[in-house]
């Protein structure tokens, strides 16, 4: 009986490092099915996929069965699905609707599991956060090098196949001379860059890390791979965050404080002298007209969710190339796929929530920084890698308020 319990132990603690050491990748099986084309174009968006993670999920959901059912024994659950079907029903394609819900009960899932895992697993999913990051600087460093990717074993970890040759491929260039952006294993170098934002400020403010060797290693090969996807929004974002972080200690040390805030912003203007995509700013203030134009067209109940994108195809693509995407804002896209009335209160729900746990905690800076990101991308709401993060923070958030409220 004993060794059972260990054994069963041991499973789990593969499961959970695999799960979180596999975080940044995305390596799965699309389905295209007829309402995933647009205009006879494949959408990945559109496409269920089942990814690695799913099916590591099914196992912690298969470990954890208790505590997820607790978790969704909440009263407010109910109210959750009693919507989300009538979203369904009258959504302009439930079934793309159907499999949204999957992945929105996914996602509660990994909150529950990480709500009860992070006190007592802690040092476990830190040494599988670090080994994800290694392997992906390593990746990021090389496709950055040789200007396109690998292949071969990193196809397994979900890398894309990009080169510069290749027309909607992300670039940058210096004094014309023109780069790849890293995708790593990523589907933008944006989303990469979000990703590492999220996670190097939690291990930044994190002070249950009292080992400093490994908390810098951590965030030196996160600024890395943050500053070598080029994403300015991001870099803009993160410089701003550290100093927010970094101000309080000025009051003790100035010349350390202005040191900080002088290589910080040398940094960022460095890299903002390297010009991306000309017409982004352009795409951006377009998809949110017309996010607010869908909203209109559909205020109560939304497009319905995961269905923006065959909304948004009426309004004309003014580019000479294909050029269809969620609006970069997940607050107008959470709007326009639920409705007016729901957009809101979920909106102001989860600002209750996570003002009174956040004040109490030490999340501040990570969650800020997918509010900041959240209102310039899409990709928290949209990308596997994203979303699963979200899950998980949001899991060791709620493990954090319910240790501050006993007192731990």
């Amino acid at each position: 009986m004993k060794n059972q319990k260990l054994l069963l132990l041991y499973f789990k603690n593969i499961i959970l490092f695999l799960f979180v050491f596999l975080l940044p990748t995305q390596f799965g099986k699309h389905f295209f099915l007829p309402f995933s084309y647009i205009s006879g174009v494949r959408i990945d968006y559109l496409a269920p996929t089942v990814y690695v993670t799913d099916i590591l999920t099914i196992f912690l959901v298969t470990l954890h069965s208790r505590d997820v059912l607790h978790f969704f024994k909440k009263g407010l659950f109910l109210y959750f699905v009693f919507f989300i079907c009538l979203n369904i029903l009258f959504s302009l394609s439930p079934l793309i609707s159907l499999y949204r819900f999957f992945k929105i009960i996914e996602f509660l899932i990994i909150v529950a599991v990480f709500k009860k895992e992070y006190p007592t697993r802690k040092n476990l999913i830190m040494q599988a956060f670090l080994c994800g990051l290694l392997l992906q600087f390593i990746l990021v460093i090389t496709q950055f090098t040789v200007k396109h990717s690998l292949q071969g074993i990193w196809y397994f970890l979900g890398e894309r196949y990009i080169h510069l040759g290749l027309p909607d491929i992300a670039k940058a260039s210096i004094n014309g001379a023109e780069f790849l952006r890293p995708y790593g294993t990523f589907s933008h170098p944006n989303s990469m860059a979000g990703f590492y934002l999220m996670l190097s400020l939690f291990i930044l403010t994190n002070k249950s890390i009292t080992n400093l060797f490994f908390k810098y290693v951590f965030l030196l090969f996160s600024a890395c791979i943050i500053i070598l996807s080029f994403s300015k929004a991001t870099l803009i974002i993160f410089g701003l965050l550290l100093l927010y972080y970094f101000a309080p200690f000025s009051i003790r040390c100035r010349i350390c404080f202005a040191a900080k805030f002088v290589t910080i912003g040398t940094i960022i203007l460095l890299f903002m002298i390297v010009q991306t995509d000309p017409l982004s700013f352009q795409k951006r203030t377009e998809l949110i007209s017309d996010a607010f134009n869908i909203i209109m067209q559909f205020p109560l109940l939304g497009t319905g969710i995961g269905n923006y994108l065959h909304a948004q195809i009426n309004f004309p693509i003014r580019y000479p190339y294909f050029f269809l995407q969620p609006v970069h804002n997940i607050f107008l896209l959470l709007i326009a796929e639920t409705g007016i009335p729901f957009g809101l209160f979920f909106i102001g729900k989860i600002v209750i929530i996570f003002a009174n746990t956040i004040r109490k905690s030490l999340m501040l800076l990570p969650f800020l920084a997918v509010v900041f990101t959240g209102m310039i991308d899409h990709y928290w709401f949209t990308l596997q890698q994203n979303i699963l993060l979200l899950a998980v923070m949001s899991g060791i958030l709620l493990s954090d308020a319910v240790l501050l409220k006993n007192g731990e």
